[in-house]
Protein backbone atom coordinates (compact mmCIF):
# COMPACT_ATOMS: atom_id res chain seq x y z
CA UNK A 1 0.00 0.00 0.00
CA UNK A 2 1.23 3.54 -0.75
CA UNK A 3 1.36 5.67 2.36
CA UNK A 4 0.53 8.84 0.86
CA UNK A 5 -2.36 7.67 -1.28
CA UNK A 6 -4.50 9.69 1.00
CA UNK A 7 -4.87 13.10 2.01
CA UNK A 8 -6.52 14.04 5.03
CA UNK A 9 -7.76 17.19 5.96
CA UNK A 10 -6.41 19.99 8.20
CA UNK A 11 -9.35 19.65 10.27
CA UNK A 12 -8.99 16.13 10.54
CA UNK A 13 -5.32 16.30 11.44
CA UNK A 14 -5.96 18.43 14.33
CA UNK A 15 -9.14 16.77 15.48
CA UNK A 16 -8.82 13.39 15.31
CA UNK A 17 -7.66 11.23 18.39
CA UNK A 18 -3.94 11.00 17.76
CA UNK A 19 -4.69 7.53 17.74
CA UNK A 20 -7.27 6.84 15.25
CA UNK A 21 -5.27 9.08 12.83
CA UNK A 22 -2.23 7.31 13.02
CA UNK A 23 -3.77 4.01 12.78
CA UNK A 24 -6.04 5.25 9.89
CA UNK A 25 -3.26 6.55 8.04
CA UNK A 26 -0.90 3.75 8.81
CA UNK A 27 1.88 6.25 10.35
CA UNK A 28 4.16 4.31 12.46
CA UNK A 29 4.27 6.63 15.34
CA UNK A 30 8.20 5.73 17.16
CA UNK A 31 9.85 7.22 20.06
CA UNK A 32 13.65 8.80 18.94
CA UNK A 33 16.84 8.20 20.70
CA UNK A 34 17.54 11.50 20.54
CA UNK A 35 17.34 13.55 23.55
CA UNK A 36 18.38 16.97 22.86
CA UNK A 37 16.00 19.25 24.69
CA UNK A 38 16.18 21.73 21.38
CA UNK A 39 14.83 18.11 19.24
CA UNK A 40 11.55 17.84 18.88
CA UNK A 41 11.11 14.71 16.19
CA UNK A 42 11.28 14.30 12.89
CA UNK A 43 8.80 12.71 9.80
CA UNK A 44 10.91 10.03 7.73
CA UNK A 45 8.40 9.60 4.13
CA UNK A 46 8.97 6.79 1.69
CA UNK A 47 6.46 5.44 -1.12
CA UNK A 48 5.50 2.41 1.34
CA UNK A 49 5.44 4.43 5.18
CA UNK A 50 5.50 7.73 7.02
CA UNK A 51 7.50 7.14 10.05
CA UNK A 52 7.46 10.08 12.67
CA UNK A 53 9.77 9.92 15.72
CA UNK A 54 9.39 12.04 18.82
CA UNK A 55 11.88 12.46 21.49
CA UNK A 56 11.30 11.06 24.90
CA UNK A 57 10.17 12.76 27.97
CA UNK A 58 8.22 15.26 26.44
CA UNK A 59 4.73 16.64 28.04
CA UNK A 60 1.46 15.38 26.16
CA UNK A 61 0.70 18.61 25.10
CA UNK A 62 4.16 18.66 22.84
CA UNK A 63 4.13 15.12 21.69
CA UNK A 64 0.73 15.38 20.62
CA UNK A 65 1.30 19.18 18.91
CA UNK A 66 4.76 17.78 17.04
CA UNK A 67 2.96 14.47 15.98
CA UNK A 68 0.13 16.33 14.73
CA UNK A 69 2.17 18.73 12.23
CA UNK A 70 4.58 15.95 11.52
CA UNK A 71 2.42 13.78 10.06
CA UNK A 72 0.15 16.84 8.40
CA UNK A 73 3.20 18.08 6.85
CA UNK A 74 4.18 14.54 5.53
CA UNK A 75 0.89 14.53 3.94
CA UNK A 76 1.18 18.14 2.86
CA UNK A 77 -1.97 18.77 4.24
CA UNK A 78 -2.83 22.17 2.48
CA UNK A 79 -3.90 25.07 5.59
CA UNK A 80 -1.74 22.93 7.81
CA UNK A 81 -1.21 26.18 11.00
CA UNK A 82 2.58 27.20 11.00
CA UNK A 83 4.64 26.63 14.42
CA UNK A 84 5.74 28.98 16.58
CA UNK A 85 8.47 31.12 15.42
CA UNK A 86 10.61 29.11 18.55
CA UNK A 87 10.55 25.61 16.19
CA UNK A 88 12.43 25.18 13.19
CA UNK A 89 11.61 22.73 10.28
CA UNK A 90 14.04 21.66 8.33
CA UNK A 91 13.39 19.54 5.33
CA UNK A 92 15.76 16.89 4.75
CA UNK A 93 14.61 15.15 1.89
CA UNK A 94 17.10 16.33 -0.68
CA UNK A 95 19.99 15.41 1.26
CA UNK A 96 18.60 12.09 1.80
CA UNK A 97 17.58 11.13 -1.58
CA UNK A 98 21.08 12.44 -3.15
CA UNK A 99 22.99 9.99 0.05
CA UNK A 100 20.66 7.50 -1.47
CA UNK A 101 21.96 8.05 -4.58
CA UNK A 102 25.51 8.28 -4.17
CA UNK A 103 25.42 5.01 -2.04
CA UNK A 104 23.64 3.78 -5.02
CA UNK A 105 26.22 4.62 -7.40
CA UNK A 106 29.07 3.72 -5.29
CA UNK A 107 27.71 0.03 -5.49
CA UNK A 108 27.29 -0.11 -8.72
CA UNK A 109 30.95 1.33 -9.42
CA UNK A 110 32.13 -1.78 -7.54
CA UNK A 111 29.87 -4.34 -9.24
CA UNK A 112 31.30 -3.06 -12.70
CA UNK A 113 34.91 -3.17 -11.21
CA UNK A 114 35.44 0.72 -10.71
CA UNK A 115 33.73 1.76 -14.28
CA UNK A 116 29.98 3.95 -13.29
Amino acid sequence: MNAIAVKPSVDYVMDAPLQQLVDELHVILDESSITDPGFTGYAYVTRDEVVVSLPPNRTELEHDCMARYLIGSAFKVDGLPPLPDMFQITDMTADVNRAHRNQADEALRRVRGGVA
